[in-house]
């Protein structure tokens, strides 16, 4: 039987080789665990029970608490007491306090009062600062953050007062606090109700808003939706607490353009210009007070200007010979109306402007520029009702936006003959005349021939 003993021994020593290295897996887990749960977790922050922050480390609140007792005169045991942390797993991302949030918070929490200064603002109460210095030093640095050219001051619009006050410190708050509430500031919402042919456009303008800004205080609105007749859209305004004026005096060099002088050659053809002395443009200094109001620009008032360089004359001699025109013409067009020109020949928002237009009232007698035949008189699509003039060798004059003509096609006219009056039919935004020079079917510039 001595024999079988050993033996059997052996076999029990074996069979405990994989309880103990199961045993060593299983705590190695656990630590494993532990080190994730400590690694991926974070503290509740509770005051008295209830929770009052999420914070990353420990140090953190003992950094808070610190300071606390450091600003207040000293926290009992009882009162560090009242503050509990709990290591709790992170379900998402929980909105970690910085160590200043948590210090108000907990300041809060405690209920401390003390001195602060109290900012009104057109004699309501806005803000708490610490002291004086820290509410001055924020209104300083609001009115600098303005100020984007040199000569300039900065003021603020409202009424400002300061004043001390015993608050719970929770209200108190620093120049970034400031700065957050100054940006944010909202005025009470308004409701719109929706009329006949209102459209979200309309309804922006009207209050002063963008269609983004309506769209965001209507959750329910698209940009596409059919607003029905009674339904009601709130609009919110945001307006920063404070208006900054600043006023700036600036010096801008313009230059000044040059004048021209004109002598007309009875032997030169009418179109064709000489310059005999060439103009030069001449350069003053033009000085300006230009006033913002948080930055946008409100005036621009031009208060001096001081001329550096006189411009120079420009003399050219034109054309006065109208060559192509009736034999029995005075060799230059007159002009057919009295008046400013409101639009000139060439290019006019991507389409060619193929005349100049003449601004005159409503009812002003037109009269032909040169002698020739009527060769159109009635409507003419977009010129309105018009007419057409022929002088001979191939140069043709229209008047075109008439309210009533006064000649007949194939009637003869003189120069400075009535031949309509002045008005806006047709493609035309007001009464005036439109006029062309026409020479072998190309519309030409007329100032060249007047």
């Amino acid at each position: 039987m001595s024999p079988a003993t050993p033996s059997l021994r052996i076999r029990k020593r074996k069979a405990h080789r994989p309880s103990l290295l199961g045993l060593a897996i299983f705590l190695i887990g656990i630590f494993v665990l532990a080190g994730f749960w400590n690694s991926s977790g974070a503290w509740s922050v509770s005051f008295d029970g209830e929770q009052v922050a999420f914070v990353g480390e420990t140090e953190e609140v003992d950094n808070a608490l610190t300071r606390i007792a450091r600003e207040y005169g000293g926290l009992t045991p009882a009162d560090r007491a009242r503050v509990k942390l709990v290591r709790v797993p992170r379900p998402g991302e929980p909105e970690y306090a910085s160590v200043a949030e948590l210090e108000r918070r907990l300041i809060g929490a405690y209920g401390f009062v003390g001195e602060a200064v109290a900012m009104s603002i057109d004699g309501n109460v806005k803000m708490y600062f610490k002291n004086r210095e820290e509410a001055n030093a924020f209104l300083d640095q609001l009115k600098a953050s303005y100020i984007v050219e040199q000569n300039c001051e900065s003021v603020i619009l409202e009424t400002i007062e300061l004043a001390p006050v015993t608050v719970a410190r929770a209200e108190v708050i620093d120049r970034e606090g400031a700065w957050r509430l100054y940006k944010s500031r909202t005025k009470d919402d308004q409701e719109h109700e929706i009329k006949n042919g209102d459209t979200l456009w309309d309804v922006a303008v009207k209050y002063g808003v963008t269609v983004e800004q309506l769209l965001k205080s209507n959750p329910g609105v698209k940009p596409d939706s059919i607003l029905a007749l009674g339904s009601k859209l709130v609009i919110s305004k945001q307006e920063p607490l404070l208006t900054v004026v600043t006023r700036a005096e600036i010096v801008e060099t313009r230059a000044i353009p040059f004048q021209v002088k004109v002598e007309r050659d009875n032997k030169l053809a009418m179109g064709q210009r000489k310059v005999i002395e060439p103009g030069k443009p001449g350069r003053e200094d033009v000085t300006f007070i230009v006033t913002r109001q948080n930055g946008r620009l409100v005036e621009r008032e031009r208060i001096d200007t001081v001329q550096l360089e006189p411009p120079k004359t420009q003399v050219e001699v034109r054309g006065a010979m109208l060559m192509v025109a009736s034999r029995q013409g005075s060799g230059q067009l007159a002009w057919p109306v009295r008046g400013g020109i409101s639009s000139g020949f060439g290019m006019r928002y991507g389409r060619m402007h193929t005349g100049i237009d003449i601004a005159a009232g409503l009812g002003t007698p037109i009269a032909a520029a040169e002698n020739g035949r009527v060769t159109t008189a009635g409507w003419g699509g977009g010129y309105g009702r018009m007419v057409d003039i022929s002088h001979g060798g191939g140069v043709v004059t229209r008047y075109a936006h008439m309210s009533s003509i006064a000649v007949s096609s194939g009637q003869e006219v003189n120069r400075g003959e009535l031949i309509g009056y002045v008005g806006s039919s047709g493609n035309s935004s007001g009464p005036h005349l439109h006029f062309e020079v026409i020479v072998n079917g190309t519309q030409l510039n007329p100032i060249n021939y007047l």
